[in-house]
């Protein structure tokens, strides 16, 4: 009787090894093929992007764009809201053909970016590229290593078990809890057939998931982190953070002269840089110089970088419309949260339709319809902080 049961348990013991073994071996097969597609649709929805399926090949006639950067990029608001669909969308009211894929990815920053470029401009063809910079803590993160340089492509959203722009629960993105993959997937497969297959959440719409105003001493420190490539005293501490953005300036040089691709870099700035009275509310919270910060200089010198390294990239700067907008009294940022609201997301992607139009299809002045003035807003004037000096910290002149 003895042996029989440990036979019965044996056999069990490799049931579930090789139940174990096929799950992760196909874990791994359609994590492959997902990032790695044969036929000929991209299903970006579930890879877990702010976007739905997107063909390889360009249709006739389309112009096609592909949007690379962080959350604010990827959006806090559901698919038909953001910048890329709102943009898309403009463009075909004034007879334009075009399509911006929303590849963006959040928490990632430079090095991410340089991954996506290349990994997607490979497998999806395209007329150009934008990549989204937030001024806020792109550089900051990568000189103070606050995101690893070796994340791979869509890491941080493969692993949801929730998909941010839809609430949908994903089994392929099932939960690591129990050890075993074995247990994980039949744990979340159950979690979905008596909780059903999808999160609702309590937000505003039309916000997703990834909406979420912080505790105020959080904000606080978020807050601050987004003053630190502004402040001159520190740009020693944020060279590292500069040149990731020259290296990825210069792949998309590259990119330009050998894929006949245009290239663009858009720069998003927080509020912090266009809300002159939310600083001096942060700097007297955290007892700081009001004078110390300069909110011209991340997007003066992101610029100077791309002018010095990389020419050719075009750069739309957003600075000026959102400090016009903030000027009227505009709310383009939740109370205590960092990324846009659904009038931020209009009007970055109203500022992107407006580059793309004028910019790569040569279409006329007053051809897209119902722009925000705040468009048409000039340069902010700088501020005191020298941008030589940090350009020369960040970037020194060669042999």
């Amino acid at each position: 009787m003895r042996k029989k049961y440990l036979l019965v348990l044996a056999g069990v013991v490799l049931l579930i090894g090789l139940g174990e073994v096929a799950c992760r071996l196909i874990e791994q097969v359609y994590a492959y093929m997902a990032f790695h597609p044969l036929g000929p649709v991209v299903n970006l929805e579930a890879l877990n992007y702010n976007d739905t399926t997107v063909t390889r090949a360009k249709p006739a006639g389309e112009f096609r764009v592909l949007a690379f950067g962080d959350s604010y990029v990827y959006s806090t608001v559901k698919t038909a809201f953001t910048p890329a669909s709102v943009a898309a969308d403009l463009l075909g009211q004034a007879g334009a053909k075009a399509r911006v894929v929303n590849l963006g990815e959040p928490g990632v920053s430079f090095f991410q970016y340089r991954k996506a470029l290349d990994h997607w401009t490979g497998r999806i063809e395209a007329d150009a590229v934008v990549v989204g910079i937030f001024l806020g803590n792109d550089c900051a993160e990568i000189a103070r290593h606050l995101v690893p340089d070796d994340l791979p492509v869509n890491s941080v959203l493969r692993d949801n078990f929730v998909a941010i722009a839809t609430g949908r629960k994903r089994l392929a993105g099932a939960r690591h809890a129990y050890g075993l993959r074995l247990l994980d997937y039949a744990a979340d497969a159950i979690n979905i057939q008596t909780t059903g297959d999808v999160v609702t959440v309590d937000v505003p719409e039309p916000h997703t998931g990834l909406y979420g105003p912080l505790e105020p001493d959080r904000y606080l420190e978020m807050t601050r982190l987004f003053t630190v490539a502004g402040q001159a005293a520190q740009c020693g501490e944020m060279t590292r953070g500069w040149q990731a953005l020259a290296g990825l300036g210069r792949d998309l040089a590259r990119l330009g002269r050998e894929g006949k691709m245009r290239v663009a870099v858009m720069l998003s700035p927080a509020e912090v840089m266009v809300n002159a009275g939310l600083w001096r509310e942060m700097a007297r919270a955290a007892g700081l110089d009001p004078k110390s910060f300069d909110p011209t200089l991340p997007g003066r010198m992101a610029r100077a970088v791309l002018a010095k390294v990389a020419p050719q990239v075009a750069v739309l700067d957003l600075t000026p419309a959102f400090a016009c907008a903030a000027a009227r009294g505009d709310v383009l940022y939740p109370p205590r949260e960092i990324h846009w609201n659904a009038a931020g997301n209009r009007l970055a992607g109203q500022a992107l339709a407006r580059f793309v139009g004028q910019t790569w299809l040569g279409l006329p002045d007053g051809e897209l319809a119902g722009l925000d003035p705040c468009l048409e807003a000039g340069p902010v004037a700088a501020g005191p902080a020298d941008v030589e000096s940090c350009l020369a910290a960040a970037l020194p002149p060669g042999p």
